[in-house]
């Protein structure tokens, strides 16, 4: 015999906090489009190694689930491959969420996952020289993440010194780009815009 009870299921909490503050990002409102038809989860690629698809991290985001969305590592391993936003049918440019999702961490101080250290080495590089250089990233790279990083990628040396061998990674750093100081300008008067549009 089924034992009866009169207990209703619990309510779920709604904190909307969260969720506005996701909304107010420059690509976020369109998560409120998002029908949750599952087309981002079939078409990405490494999907299988999210700890939640897209629609389910947009869902998570409408519930306000802050803790669950900023330790995910979904927007961490999105690849910027573009097959989500292609074949969405609202139209959601899934990967420039990403984008204000991986921001929106390191503004806030979700910088556990390996790859925040690779956006702040690979930003602080680009944004002192113009340009990318390979071995001054991956030294920014290794200072972020500390000495126990530095260690774990001993193994890799031999990858290194063949590459450089190879001249398919440079020793010395390019040349900095022509009117380094107006780039500069340009990404501090980008800065301040954006600060401003988050303050209104």
């Amino acid at each position: 015999m089924i034992e009866q009870t009169n207990k209703l299921p619990e309510k779920v909490k709604y904190d909307l906090t969260f969720a506005r503050e996701i909304y107010s990002l420059e690509n976020g409102a369109y998560i409120k489009q998002c029908m949750q038809c599952g087309m981002c989860a079939v078409s990405c690629s490494t999907c299988d190694i999210m700890d939640y698809s897209p629609r389910k991290l947009f869902n998570l985001i409408k519930l306000g689930k802050k803790d669950e969305v900023m330790q995910a590592n979904t927007f961490w391993y999105c690849t910027s491959c573009c097959t989500c936003k292609a074949r969405c049918p609202r139209g959601i440019p899934l990967v420039d969420v990403m984008h204000d999702l991986k921001k929106y961490a390191l503004d806030n101080g979700y910088c556990n996952y390996p790859q925040a250290a690779f956006y702040k080495a690979f930003w602080a590089e680009v944004a002192s020289r113009g340009r990318s250089f390979e071995s001054g990233i991956t030294a920014r790279y290794f200072l972020i993440q500390g000495l126990d990083e530095v260690i774990k990628y001993m193994d890799m040396k031999d990858v290194g010194i063949d590459m450089l061998k190879h001249n398919r990674l440079p020793f010395l750093p390019p040349k900095k780009v022509k009117d380094l100081g107006n780039l500069k300008k340009i990404i501090r008067k980008a800065q301040e815009l954006a600060q401003r549009e988050a303050r209104s």
